[in-house]
């Protein structure tokens, strides 16, 4: 699995990929009725794609920081540069090797190697595609690990190491590329979530400046030279993804090996245009000969161009219906009360992601961290969100619940029988009396603590006398039904004597806010955040963000056990039990993530025009754009 596909999805964005799933009491097959599936496939035309201003691309180089760490940037990237291997196609978590870039895998009888045979694709600028290219980006991430989301430091108590300091040894001969690690891995958590993550570089990307050559490409991987060399080369390729105005004109990155290439990008609103890669040596290639995104101001302002209709100039062939405006949800027909089907717009069939859905607590501000960490009060928290109100209520249907931290669509992630079993509730009358139960004062909003201690009955660690049950909640702006589940969330947390203040930022704020102060970055200035929901690898174990100091546990947050059981997933012969022990742990303890509704990030039918094709989507969050297409009758 590309590690890339691990992320934080941005909720208006990932609406567009839009995940369906059970409804409570439905099923997760859709037996309603969908024009998209009808007409012959015709070459060419343009397509134009919603987008809200402030969630475009902000990197493009496919080694993402933690700040660039997102669906959005993700999916712009896996269009122009392919991944190792691709999953997630067809709605499923299966390996799609079309897609793929390896050809084959085998490992060493003992299990501590593994060698990849490459397909022999092209580059546009005419390089083949070899396993030195593999290296190159195996070369460049392990020289500068530090500064990859997906870098999570070793645990020395454990013994534990991770992608990349597991690898041992690493070499490229022609079309194989050979890895070796330090230890007998658990080989189906490495292809699914780590060795995917290579994604081969061209070798023309190897450069120190515009006009000077690198060397790290053809290093030894792990050497002192690589180190220094790949620094270098690093530098130069980071500086040049953050030069967003130049992106389609750069000789570095309209090298490309995957179905589409970049035509233009406005910096300055984030409009960008793509087009086939002529060159594309898949199987997988474009119907459409131009895919335009369009950013809108709000999912207001989007829907009003959808109203204007399917024919008018410049009409959007892809957008989505906001939540207020969305038909009251209908299983045996998803047409059913269309509000733009006299525009000539239909429902498409939705998507399931494999994702769930959460906001974040921040363990790492001095202020709220020792409430944060306090099962009692996660537990309470959690007690005061309404799932099933808000699918009811706000998403008129269109939703459905997240029970755990396993995502329980699409079919085949691992869940241990009690996760099944365990459901998270909504019972505000119990969280209130929980809290009491600790040693909280509930009289009054914000209840105060008036027992401090960490004996029954008692606040807990590091919480004083007077500490209110107060926190700040900050969450993007521009999409109305956001600002709807947040207000109600505040009300039903205040009736069970908590005080959450919420805060609307645009989503490209929110995501520099969150990432640039956290404990690891030298700030801890915010307190809760709801950001959209995480996105899995194929295997969804939770070393990418629970493990200590990972690059995307933004939450500062730390347990030496659930450490140990994550690492037990890494080196089990038995995947599944290992991952029962995981889940059942993160079901009962103080892990820092509320978890919310799917719906407005998962589950929001896509409108599309009528005479266009959105094929089954990619269930890691992609766009999957060469599967769309306008048929021949339209």
């Amino acid at each position: 699995m590309r590690m890339s596909r691990t992320r934080r999805a941005i909720a208006s964005i990932a609406a567009l990929t839009a995940g369906a799933a059970a409804l409570a009491g439905c099923s997760a097959t859709h037996s309603g009725t969908s024009t998209q599936s009808t007409g012959t496939p015709k070459q060419g035309g343009t397509a134009r794609v919603y987008q809200i201003s402030g969630t475009q691309p902000t990197a493009i180089f496919p080694l993402l920081t933690p700040v660039e760490n997102n669906t959005t940037n993700a999916a712009f990237e896996w269009e122009m540069y392919a991944p190792l291997y691709f999953y997630g196609a067809n709605d499923k978590i299966t390996l799609n090797s079309t897609d793929s870039v390896a050809q084959s895998t085998a490992w060493s009888a003992d299990g501590k190697s593994v060698s990849i045979t490459l397909k022999s694709w092209k580059w546009s600028n005419g390089e083949t595609t070899t396993a030195q290219d593999a290296l190159f980006y195996l070369n460049l991430l392990k020289a500068n690990k530090t500064d990859w989301s997906g870098y999570t430091p070793p645990n020395a108590e454990l013994g534990a190491d991770y992608f990349p300091d597991d690898v041992t040894s690493a070499s490229a001969s022609g079309q194989t590329l050979t890895i070796s690690f330090d230890k007998v891995y658990n080989q189906t958590w490495l292809q699914e979530n780590w060795i995917s993550a290579i994604t081969p570089f061209p070798l023309a990307w190897d450069k120190t400046s515009a006009t000077a050559a690198g060397k790290c490409s053809a290093d030894a991987f792990g050497s002192a030279a690589a180190a220094t060399d790949c620094a270098a080369t690093y530098k130069y390729l980071a500086t040049e993804s953050t030069d967003d105005k130049n992106w389609a004109s750069s000789p570095l990155w309209s090298v490309v090996d995957a179905p589409y290439k970049l035509k233009s990008f406005n910096a300055t609103s984030g409009a960008y245009s793509v087009v086939p890669d002529a060159t594309y040596s898949g199987t997988d290639k474009s119907y459409l000969s131009e895919v335009d995104y369009v950013p809108y101001t709000s999912d207001t302002s989007m829907y009003a161009a959808l109203k204007a209709g399917a024919k008018s100039a410049d009409s959007l062939q892809v957008g989505y219906v906001p939540a207020e405006d969305l038909p009251k949800y209908n299983a045996s027909s998803l047409q059913a009360g269309n509000p733009l089907a006299s525009d000539g717009y239909y429902f498409s069939n939705p998507i399931n992601i494999d994702l769930v859905s959460f906001y974040y607590l921040n363990d790492g501000n001095p202020t709220v961290s020792a409430l944060f960490k306090q099962t009692y009060f996660i537990k309470a928290l959690q007690d005061t969100v309404d799932q099933q109100g808000v699918i009811n209520g706000i998403a008129k249907g269109w939703g459905y619940p997240t029970y755990s931290l396993i995502p329980t669509l699409p079919a085949g992630n691992p869940i241990s029988p009690e996760l099944q079993a365990n459901k998270t509730t909504f019972d505000v009358s119990a969280a209130k009396a929980l809290l009491k139960a600790n040693g909280w004062d509930v009289s009054t909003t914000p209840a105060t603590c008036a027992s401090a201690g960490t004996g029954a009955g008692e606040c807990g660690a590091g919480i004083t006398k007077g500490e209110k049950a107060q926190f700040g909640l900050n969450y993007g702006s521009g999409v109305q039904s956001a600002v709807t589940e947040v207000n109600d969330m505040v009300s039903d947390a205040s009736s069970a004597g908590i005080t959450i203040t919420p805060d609307a930022m645009a989503y490209s704020a929110l995501n520099n806010f969150m990432a640039a102060n956290t404990s690891a970055s030298g700030g801890s200035a915010w307190q809760a955040n709801w950001y959209g929901s995480w996105v899995y690898s194929a295997l969804p174990s939770g070393e990418g963000f629970l493990a200590t100091g990972s690059g995307n546990n933004i939450m500062s947050f730390s347990d030496s056990t659930l450490d140990k059981l994550i690492y037990n997933v890494t080196v089990a012969k038995d995947s599944d039990q290992a991952m029962y022990a995981y889940e059942n742990y993160t079901a009962t303890h103080a892990i820092p993530l509320i978890l919310m509704p799917n719906f407005q990030n998962t589950f929001a039918p896509m409108a599309v025009a009528n005479g266009f094709h959105i094929d089954a989507g990619d269930a890691f969050g992609g766009f999957l754009m060469q599967d769309w297409y306008y048929t021949q009758s339209s």
